[in-house]
C-alpha cells in the first residue's frame, strides 16, 4: 500500500525526510529551522499536532508494530508456518541490530518526538493570541505535545531498554532523551539512565496535566490527549516504576472522573471495534480515507489478509467457555495450503475491507487493573479484589469472586491483564516488569524458553544509529554486540 500522509505531516516532515533517511538524531539545524517555520499561527499549530498524531498511526508505530510485538515476542502469539516473511526474526528471537523493523520503529518514534518538540517550542508564542478561545486551544495543543512526547519516550524505553526495576536504582541504560529545540545545535545525545528516562517522562506528563488543567479546555476526544488520558498514561508509567501509591491515585482520578464507562459483557465484542466507545481512554484513529490499509494490524491477523500472526493454544486455554473475551479468538484453519489446522485466529482487529478499526492504546478496564495491582502491593486487599472482580465478572458473569491474597492475588491480576489486554501490546512488558520467565511458542510445536533475566527481551539499538551518533556508539544493549 502506498503510504498516505495528511497535510499536517507533509509540512512538518518537509525538513525531516532527508534526515530520517539517515537518522533523526542527526537532524541538521537548517532542516529543523525549515520545519519550525511552518508553525507561525494557530492554523499552523493545528496542522502540526495533527501531523504528530498521524505519525503515530504509522505501521512502524501504533499502526502495527507497537501493539503487535509485545504479544508476538511473548507467550500470546506466533508467526504461522505460512507467512509473508514479516517479523519472523522477532518471533524467533534472532533479531540483529540491522533488522529493518527495529530500525524503522526507532526512526519513526524519534520523528514523532521531533515534531512534538517543535510544537512545544513554537506553541507558547501562539498561545498569547488575543482571542480567549484561540489562546485556550493553543495552550491545549502544547499540552498535548508534552503528553505525546511522554508516550513516545515510554514506548522507546519499553522496547529498547530493560524495565525500570532491572537494577536496584534504575542506573542501567535507558534511551536518548531529545528535548532540545535549539535549531542551532546538532542533536547526538547519549543514552540516559533509566532513572533519568523515567524522570523526563513523568516531568512531561506532569507538565501536560498542569497545562491541560490551566487551559480549561472542554475539548474531549479519544483520538487526542486530554487531561484524563494523560493521567491514565501516568498511572501506567508509575505502575511500571513500582510507585504503587502514585499509580493507584492516578488511576483512581480517571475512574472517578465518570468520563468513561466499561462496556457491558454483551457489548464488549462489538463495541470494542467502535471508535470513541465509552471505554476507550486513548486510541489511534483510523478512518475510511486515513488508515494504514494492508500495512495495518488487522491485515496481520485476518485470514483474508496476510494472516501471519496466530494465537497460541496456551492463551486460548486461559479463558473459560463463558468468558466473552474468548470470542476475540476463533478456531479455524490458516489460509493457504499447509497452514495450521486447527488454528487460533485473532479477531480483535479484523477489518480488511474498510480498515477503519482504531487502535486502542488505553482503556478503562486497564485502569481498574492498574489500581488493583497497586492496591494489592499497598496491602489494600479488599479494594484490590473488588477492582479485579469488576473486570473479570464483566467478561464472565459466572466468574467466582476473587478471594486470593498476597502473591496469589498479584498472580491473579497478571492473569487478568493477560486475558483483558491480549493483542493490545502489553504481555511482554508485563512479563519483564514482573521478572517472569516464560515459554515463547513457535510454529510446528516448537518453543523457546526465555529465562529471566534475558538480554533478548529488548530490541537492539539500530546499527545505523550507532554508526551515525558517536555518543551512543559504545552503548549497544547487552547481547547484541
Amino acid at each position: 500500500m502506498q503510504k498516505r500522509y495528511t497535510y499536517g505531516v507533509i509540512i512538518l516532515l518537509a525538513g525531516l525526510l532527508s534526515a530520517c533517511n539517515k537518522d533523526f538524531l542527526e537532524l541538521k539545524p537548517d532542516q529543523a529551522t525549515e520545519t519550525g517555520k511552518a508553525i507561525r499561527d494557530l492554523p499552523g499549530l493545528r496542522a502540526a499536532i495533527s501531523g504528530v498524531y498521524s505519525l503515530m498511526q504509522s505501521e512502524d508505530y501504533y499502526g502495527r508494530t507497537m501493539p503487535l510485538l509485545p504479544d508476538l515476542r511473548s507467550d500470546n502469539s506466533f508467526i504461522s508456518v505460512i507467512n509473508s516473511n514479516r517479523y519472523r526474526n522477532q518471533d524467533q528471537y534472532i533479531v540483529t541490530a540491522n533488522d529493518v523493523y527495529t530500525t524503522d520503529s526507532w526512526n519513526r518514534l524519534y520523528s514523532v518526538v521531533a515534531n512534538a518538540n517543535m510544537v512545544i517550542s513554537k506553541g507558547p508564542a501562539i498561545s498569547l493570541l488575543p482571542s480567549a478561545a484561540d489562546s485556550i486551544e493553543a495552550k491545549q495543543i502544547v499540552a498535548e505535545a508534552y503528553a505525546v512526547r511522554a508516550q513516545v519516550f515510554f514506548d522507546l524505553a519499553r522496547m529498547y531498554a530493560q524495565p525500570y526495576n532491572y537494577t536496584a536504582n534504575a542506573s542501567h541504560m535507558g534511551i536518548p532523551i531529545v528535548t532540545i529545540t535549539d535549531v542551532d545545535a546538532i542533536q547526538s545525545p547519549s543514552r540516559s539512565s533509566m532513572k533519568d528516562t523515567y524522570a523526563q517522562i513523568i516531568s512531561d506528563l506532569t507538565t501536560a496535566i498542569r497545562k491541560l488543567e490551566e487551559s480549561k479546555s472542554t475539548a474531549f476526544t479519544t483520538g487526542r490527549m486530554n487531561v484524563y488520558s494523560a493521567k491514565a498514561l501516568l498511572s501506567r508509567i508509575l505502575l511500571y516504576k513500582e510507585d504503587w501509591q502514585g499509580a493507584a491515585a492516578m488511576a483512581d482520578d480517571v475512574i472517578k472522573s465518570n468520563k468513561y464507562a466499561l462496556l457491558t459483557g454483551e457489548k464488549l465484542l462489538s463495541d470494542f471495534k467502535m471508535t470513541g466507545n465509552n471505554e476507550t481512554v486513548f486510541e489511534i484513529v483510523n478512518t475510511a480515507v486515513d488508515n494504514r490499509g494492508t500495512d495495518g494490524l488487522g491485515y496481520m491477523f485476518s485470514q483474508d489478509g496476510y494472516g501471519d500472526v496466530l494465537a497460541t493454544t496456551d492463551i486460548y486455554n486461559i479463558y473459560t467457555a463463558g468468558d466473552v473475551r474468548r470470542n476475540f479468538l476463533k478456531k479455524g484453519k490458516r489460509a493457504g495450503n499447509g497452514g495450521e489446522d486447527p488454528a487460533n485466529i485473532i479477531t480483535k482487529y479484523s477489518d480488511v475491507t474498510t480498515f477503519i478499526e482504531s487502535i486502542k492504546v488505553m482503556r478503562l478496564s486497564e485502569l481498574y487493573l492498574i489500581r488493583a495491582e497497586a492496591r494489592a502491593h499497598l496491602g489494600r486487599i479488599p479494594e484490590a479484589q473488588a477492582d479485579l472482580n469488576v473486570v473479570a465478572q464483566r467478561a464472565d458473569r459466572n466468574a467466582p469472586p476473587v478471594t486470593a491474597t498476597g502473591q496469589a492475588l498479584l498472580d491473579a491480576v497478571l492473569l487478568e491483564r493477560r486475558k483483558e489486554l491480549a493483542f493490545e501490546g502489553h504481555r511482554l512488558f508485563d512479563l519483564t516488569r514482573t521478572k517472569r520467565s516464560f515459554t515463547k511458542y513457535l510454529a510446528s510445536d516448537k518453543n523457546i524458553k526465555v529465562m529471566w533475566p534475558s538480554t533478548k527481551v529488548i530490541l537492539p539499538i539500530p546499527q545505523r544509529e550507532l554508526d551515525a551518533n558517536p555518543n551512543i556508539r559504545n552503548q549497544q544493549n547487552e547481547g547484541y554486540n
